[in-house]
């Protein structure tokens, strides 16, 4: 089955785009099977984020030269696979559903279809953690991939893994925290029904005079039908016998659960490894607490996926022999491009110091380079140790 009807296909949900999760339990909620933990929102914006993170940003080819020098290579086999790693599905694309998989299910997979002549990939398409087995050997790992009916070495297996405790299979960190993503779907769905009955939990008639059991039937019937009506057309309730009706309500604060659904958010999200105030608990953010916490993202949660990856399309994609040459650069600067702020004082600062000329910054912000622009500069009030030393003639040998 190709990878196109893998992703759209509407008869085939386990294969989707939106990654399953089949980790239940007998007796565990139906929010943990298939795709339902995409539905707790929570859950669907950390994965969603981390995703789009690492998937969008800038990924290079490069080649290391020997004075020292790192150049950017674009007519290398693995930078045109990169480019479009198969006729159905971009880069982005391809990366993002990897990585969803492993976010959900601890391992996303890449297959290696197909190479040229010189062994170089030349297509890599998705399959679903459902279609792919482990098996170990003893000097290789091989992963069955049922639809197509093989067993692929590693070297053809793009492998994403997530948190492992054995190195070759990542563990699913839905199936550790099923008990918070229950948690909060039951929130939802309480909230839900609360307020489909306009936060009436119940309410209470009363009466001095005893009703017998065809009386407290009767009662219960008519005061149903109209209770029913009421809700729907503002019906008035009419009470004999005495009756006197008290509403038992909610208030639109307690009816919010603002404490449980906040605890409920941060609990999943400081699992996940993402600030609670990207995923909607803004509680206490501030301006600098929030960009405090995006380098926690950064570093804490995107550097070492971004690492990993990089180490695994290093081994996979290239030949043997260039390895110690070429490498795959994921350019983390993308992370900067809708901060200019951010941007300007990096730039900025890094120029300062004589690592950026002009022109090298232009070339970063897809600017043409002008006529002695590629002259390095530093602040002429700086200077070294040894230089002061010569200035005061304590440098001079006697």
């Amino acid at each position: 089955m190709g990878i196109l009807s893998r992703i759209f296909s509407n008869t085939q949900p386990s294969n989707s785009l939106v990654l399953p999760v089949s980790i239940t339990k007998s007796g565990d909620s139906p929010i943990l099977a298939g795709d339902g933990a995409m539905r707790v929102l929570t859950v669907y914006a950390c994965v969603r984020l981390i995703a789009d993170t690492i998937g969008t940003l800038p990924i290079h080819v490069k080649r290391r030269m020997p004075d020292g020098a790192r150049i950017t290579v674009y007519d290398h086999p693995v930078a045109r696979l990169l480019n479009r790693p198969s006729p159905l599905v971009g880069r982005i694309d391809l990366f993002r559903a990897i990585i969803t998989a492993e976010e959900l299910r601890g391992n996303g997979y890449g297959y290696i279809a197909a190479r040229d002549k010189r062994g170089y990939p030349t297509r890599v398409d998705y399959y679903s953690a459902d279609d792919v087995s482990i098996m170990v050997g003893d000097n290789d790992v091989f992963y069955h991939i049922a639809p197509l009916a093989i067993d692929a070495p590693s070297r053809d297996i793009i492998h994403f893994r997530g948190h492992t405790k054995d190195g070759i299979e990542g563990i699913s960190p839905i199936s550790l925290l099923r008990d918070d993503i229950e948690n909060c779907h039951n929130t939802t769905l309480f909230s839900k029904e609360l307020y489909k009955r306009d936060l009436r939990t119940a309410g209470v008639f009363a009466t001095d005079q005893k009703l017998n059991d065809d009386g407290i039937a009767r009662l219960f019937k008519d005061l149903t039908k109209m209770l029913r009506k009421a809700k729907t057309s503002g019906t008035p309730i009419i009470l004999e016998e005495g009756l006197k009706y008290t509403p038992m309500t909610l208030s639109p604060e307690d009816a919010q659960f603002v404490s449980t659904k906040l605890q409920s958010i941060d609990q999943v999200a400081s699992a996940f490894r993402v600030p609670p105030h990207k995923v909607g608990d803004l509680t206490r953010g501030t301006y600098s607490n929030n960009e405090q916490g995006n380098i926690e993202f950064y570093i804490d949660c995107i550097r070492p996926k971004i690492e990993q990856l990089e180490e695994e399309l290093n081994n996979k994609l290239f030949l043997e022999s260039e390895k110690a040459e070429y490498y795959v650069d994921i350019d983390f600067r993308g992370l900067f491009r809708a901060d200019t702020a951010t941007r300007k004082d990096w730039y900025k600062e890094l120029y300062y110091i004589g690592v950026f000329s002009p022109n090298e910054i232009r070339a970063l912000e897809d600017m043409p380079p002008y006529e002695g622009g590629d002259q390095h500069y530093v602040p002429v009030n700086m200077t070294t140790p040894a230089n002061i030393d010569n200035q005061n003639g304590n440098g001079k040998s006697k």
